[in-house]
């Protein structure tokens, strides 16, 4: 037995039980057992539709690099910021340092964006989950404090789905951060019409090369996805080391 929406074909020879108002029914007596069909809110269909364009139509490189992170950590302790906050903090600066990636190519086009707007993506915890992309706007003109405090009320607000749709939009980058659940290093996804994204780890602790010995050192490690049709390697390549720059030097993000 299978279970399908009311008014959705089924294959043949299949056994049909239909979907109860709450959007969810349960059958047994398949070889994987009892088998549930849950219809997608109108946010997670926007969700899967976005992921599947992203994935169909734009052409990836990912580009990765380590970190030395106690600038990060620095920053952590004194200004009370994420590890997240000090990473948005850096590439606003990166981004209007290096215009190209703040843009995106779209129909047979390169883009350029006056506005330096980087989105963080957050998982809303009211059921159904879904996934949302509140936007710290113009974060190349924002002080790390400001971005702090703007990134909590919005991941806060995410959370318990008050959020507006104004709040999520105009977005021209994205900073993705599983590092809180222990992901070390990932890929994320570019958003069109994005021309690139940047995906942040966990700091942890690892044995490092300096100067001809092995030390422990924190390290963060940074994965660029860019549109390859925006973005070649050596694009992305150097607006990831002058991140990776402003990330080591805690001078050049504080509000000091």
């Amino acid at each position: 037995e299978i279970l399908v929406a009311a008014g959705e074909p089924a294959a043949p020879g299949t056994t049909i039980a239909r979907l109860h108002p709450a959007g969810r029914a349960a059958t047994g007596g398949t070889a994987k057992g009892e088998v549930t069909v849950i219809d997608l809110t109108r946010p997670q269909a926007q969700v899967a539709r976005r992921v599947a364009e992203s994935r169909a139509t734009v052409p990836t490189i990912d580009l990765t690099v380590d970190v030395d992170a106690s600038a990060i950590r620095e920053l952590v302790a004194d200004a009370g910021a994420s590890v997240r906050d000090v990473v948005v903090r850096a590439c606003g600066l990166a981004l209007r340092a290096h215009p190209e990636v703040n843009g995106a190519y779209r129909d047979a086009r390169f883009e350029r964006y006056e506005r330096v707007n980087i989105a963080i993506p957050v998982t809303e915890d009211v059921a159904p989950l879904t996934l949302v992309a509140p936007t710290i706007f113009d974060a190349d003109r924002r002080s790390l404090a400001e971005i702090s405090g703007d990134a909590r009320d919005l991941s806060e607000r995410a959370r318990s789905g008050s959020i507006t749709p104004p709040e999520m939009s105009g977005a021209t980058f994205t900073v993705w951060d599983l590092g809180p659940l222990g992901v070390d290093r990932f890929a994320g996804l570019v958003t069109p019409p994005q021309a690139a994204a940047l995906a942040v780890g966990a700091v942890g602790d690892r044995p490092v090369a300096r100067d001809g010995e092995v030390v422990v050192r924190p390290v963060l490690t940074l994965t660029l996805s860019c549109d390859h049709r925006a973005l070649y390697g050596a694009d992305g390549a150097r607006f990831l080391a002058h991140v990776r720059e402003l990330l080591e030097d805690a001078a050049a993000l504080s509000d000091g």
